[in-house]
């Protein structure tokens, strides 16, 4: 008997083999490996295989070659997972056009509980990185596994908060696992496979060509329960994932932006189109009905030890960038008091000083 993952990933390497056809003859025949036993006619009996492609697959082979040309496609330190096998993500079983394998380095079984795709631009504005950060500590302290693409911009931001809020977090690559793309994302990518875990379809040595990504968006989408777009512009890759979503029947959801930001203009659209609105990570846990954290704890955490003042101050401040004038008009402390508490707040690390006297929470 065949192995079933060297079957599979033999079956895959044949012209004329699709996501569609894989599915159909494993649909019929049960496993990869009895495919290779069965007879032209048999496997002529699936709809749209041809003789041409049932001979392919027939075709005397040289199994101890595939076997070494497969152990060879591994990047180092990674596994293999086929989606005949149990511990296959079972969400991505369900797309239409799921990967026959998989490549992982890292925990995989991160993947079984709620997950939560987020996407974005790769120069997200001051305020949509805040956001992120913001939401997606809430959510992945609260147990969402977080998948992103480890790019630059919101998708380094959201596998970053994840890990800072002790969470889990997932990196799908374009390109092969043992290429680290952008490569200033090497640390990122360290920590997300001791964390987390790293995923590609690609074998090794698999470069990150501009075609790889709108395909890999398909399993940042198919491993999540939705897709959450914070900043983008209309024209995008996280666009393309949203649309992958859509595709998969997962939910989309999106950030309401400012329309005079062209970064707005991707979220924007999707909410014309039927997203769900987001302002909170409350929203999302509301939508999945996740179990929203609730008690002391999350309070504490919103307003970590502040006196009187401080609280009072705090009450007005946002991740949108807020003006002194309108803390000392709002907060009633005065100019002098206020300047003295957004001191204090700043020695606590609680807000940052922007240029043009704007405050915003850290």
């Amino acid at each position: 008997m065949i192995d079933e993952n060297l079957a599979i990933w033999a079956l895959s390497a044949i012209e004329g083999i699709g996501f569609t056809r894989i599915r159909l003859l494993i649909g019929r025949f049960g496993k990869a490996s009895t495919v290779f036993e069965q007879t032209v006619q048999s496997l002529m009996d699936i709809d749209s295989l041809n003789e041409r492609v049932a001979r392919s697959i027939l075709k005397p082979k040289d199994w101890d070659v595939i076997e070494k040309e497969f152990i060879e496609s591994f990047p180092e330190n990674s596994e293999f997972v086929a989606i005949t096998d149990e511990n296959y993500p079972e969400k991505l079983r369900e797309i239409p056009d799921p990967p026959p394998y998989l490549y992982f380095s890292g925990q995989l079984n991160v993947l079984k509980g709620p997950c939560l795709a987020v996407v974005g631009s790769r120069k997200p504005s001051d305020y949509g990185q805040r956001i992120a950060r913001n939401m997606v500590g809430e959510l992945a302290a609260s147990g969402i596994t977080i998948v992103s693409g480890l790019a630059y911009g919101i998708d380094s931001t959201a596998h970053e908060a994840a890990l800072r809020s002790g969470g889990r977090t997932v990196a799908v690559f374009g390109n092969s696992l043992d290429i680290i793309y952008p490569a200033g994302n090497r640390r990122l990518a360290n920590e997300i496979k001791d964390k987390g875990c790293l995923v590609s379809e690609f074998p090794r040595g698999t470069q990150p060509e501009p075609y790889n990504f709108p395909v890999r968006n398909r399993i940042i989408s198919g491993l999540s329960d939705g897709v959450l777009v914070v900043e983008a512009r209309e024209k995008s890759g996280a666009l393309i994932t949203a649309n992958h979503a859509l595709n998969q029947g997962r939910d989309v959801l999106a950030v309401p932006g400012n329309i005079d930001n062209r970064l707005s203009d991707g979220p924007n659209e999707l909410l014309k189109q039927g997203a769900v609105p987001v302002s909170s990570a409350r929203d999302i846990f509301d939508n999945f009905r996740w179990n929203f954290p609730t008690g002391e704890n999350r309070r504490s955490k919103e307003k970590p030890d502040l006196s009187g003042e401080e609280k009072i101050i705090f009450d007005h401040l946002s991740v949108r960038p807020v003006h002194l004038d309108e803390l000392i008009r709002n907060g009633g402390l005065g100019p002098g008091k206020t300047a003295e508490v957004l001191l204090n707040l700043e020695l606590k690390g609680i807000i940052i000083r922007k240029p043009g006297n704007y405050l915003v929470l850290a």
